[in-house]
């Protein structure tokens, strides 16, 4: 009889060693090491590359485009002593010179590939800058000139009187000519042009007064108007007056120095304010300063 209760408990223990096999079996939670994002197990290793391009506002700063693939992680070598981890890259070096670049790509499964680069660092030149064409710079009329012949049209500006021209300019020629305050409203002479940015510049131009206290002025602006009006508060780049009274038919220069902003885009005015007497203006122009 124990025998028989021996036999049958065996049969049950082995039973329940069954069940709690088959149960843990299903119950089981399998965990695997799945690959990062990129990176692609057995099939893929990573292949890195990547591309540099020049800084438009600093030669020596190089931005890093990584178009590494199958990838989780990158170490950068700039060839200079500088480092990165990131995905793209900027670095600014030290010097001029040829530098090798290296980006070693990784994946998860810990394979890696390097591509190296050289790239050749050369202060680019400085632009020649612009020297600007003046229309009607001697204010002398002839046929296509400022679209009329009339050498005016060229200094014309909306809500200003324009200055009359003569025979009595420098050396003989013709130039412009500024009437008194009492005869007319104040003439002006005003011309928009293109120059280079940040660039110093020098405006010369000649002028003649009869009276002492007269002045004929020389305005650089920092912008372009579009009436006269906006003359009173536009901002300046420089402005300079010639007061040096040696009469009708002797000139004297004006000079103004200045340095033009982020815009290349500037105007120049001429006026003679309250003068008792006519006064005279001739051979204007702008060149680079050395």
């Amino acid at each position: 009889m124990n025998t028989i209760k021996q036999i049958a408990g065996l049969h049950f223990f082995k039973f329940l060693f069954s069940a709690c096999m088959i149960f843990s079996l299903i119950a089981c939670d399998f965990e695997y090491d799945l690959p990062e994002e990129g990176s692609i197990e057995d099939l893929t290793p990573p292949e890195a590359n990547f591309t540099a391009s020049q800084s438009d506002t600093n030669f020596l700063t190089y931005s890093f485009a990584n178009f590494s693939g199958s990838a989780t992680t990158y170490a950068w070598d700039f060839g200079d002593g500088n480092t990165a981890s990131t995905r793209d890259a900027v670095n600014t070096y030290p010097d001029e010179g040829t530098y090798t670049v290296s980006l070693t790509a990784s994946d998860a499964l810990g394979k890696t590939d390097t591509f190296t680069a050289e790239i050749t660092i050369v202060e680019p030149p400085v632009p020649t800058a612009i020297t600007p064409e003046i229309g009607a710079a001697e204010f002398q009329d002839a046929a296509g000139i400022c679209g009329t012949g009339d050498s005016r049209d060229c200094w014309r500006i909306s809500g200003g009187s324009i200055h009359q021209t003569t025979s009595d300019g420098r050396n003989g020629t013709r130039g412009a000519k500024f009437t008194t305050a009492s005869s007319n409203s104040p003439r002006v002479s005003y011309q928009a042009v293109t120059v280079s940015a940040n660039t110093k510049y020098i405006l010369t131009a000649y002028y003649a007064i009869q009276s002492d206290g007269d002045s004929v002025r020389a305005t650089v602006i920092d912008g372009q108007l579009d009436n006269f009006s906006e003359f009173a508060n536009a901002p300046q780049l420089g402005q300079t007056a010639g007061t040096t009274n040696d009469g009708k038919g002797n000139f004297n220069r004006v000079i103004v120095e200045f340095e033009t902003g982020a815009n290349g885009e500037i105007s120049i005015l001429f006026d003679s304010g309250a003068n008792a007497s006519e006064s005279y203006l001739d051979d204007v122009s702008i060149i680079p300063a050395e």
